[in-house]
């Protein structure tokens, strides 16, 4: 039994790699984006990575106006407005020329920075999960962006 427990020196130097993850600051400037990546997954309009533009529209729109759209239903027909030019803006500003649906403008003033219990307990078990993973050495962890779209059930990595 006691054979059993004691790890096989270097049994997993097969899966090792080093990851170099972004940092804040590399995130937030426009000369680190990877225009590329974000068009070449643009191709299908409902792709994971509107949601990443969107929540980069929203940390905008946050830093403008100190709080996030749709909180106060009586702001919401205003506040689309206000992330749709917050996402023109970080579209420009990293220059990129894609469309993203009204759609998407719409719904993240509707729910209002809401979060609902599903999706919160979602994102903390694959956050778990990811740490695990750095614990206990045995898989490549994912590099730079994940995203989790609670409407179609689906999840994706980018590496910009």
């Amino acid at each position: 039994m006691g054979a059993l427990l004691v790890p096989v020196p270097g049994s997993n130097a097969a899966f090792l790699r080093v990851v170099r993850c972004r940092s804040l600051a590399e995130e937030h400037n426009p000369s680190f984006c990877s225009r590329d990546a974000i068009i070449s997954h643009m191709d299908n309009p409902d792709s994971e990575i509107v949601l990443y533009l969107m929540l980069r529209a929203v940390d905008r729109f946050y830093k403008q106006h100190g709080r996030y759209p749709g909180v106060y239903n009586y702001q919401v027909e205003d506040d689309i407005g206000k992330l749709k030019s917050c996402l023109t803006g970080f579209l420009q500003e990293h220059g990129l020329s894609v469309v993203v649906k009204d759609d998407y403008v719409q719904e993240f003033c509707r729910y209002g920075a809401a979060e609902p219990h599903a999706v919160a307990a979602f994102m903390g078990g694959a956050a778990a999960q990811e740490v695990i993973k750095v614990i206990t050495g045995q898989f490549v962890i994912f590099n730079n962006t994940f995203i989790y779209s609670g409407m179609s059930q689906t999840s994706a990595t980018f590496q910009l």
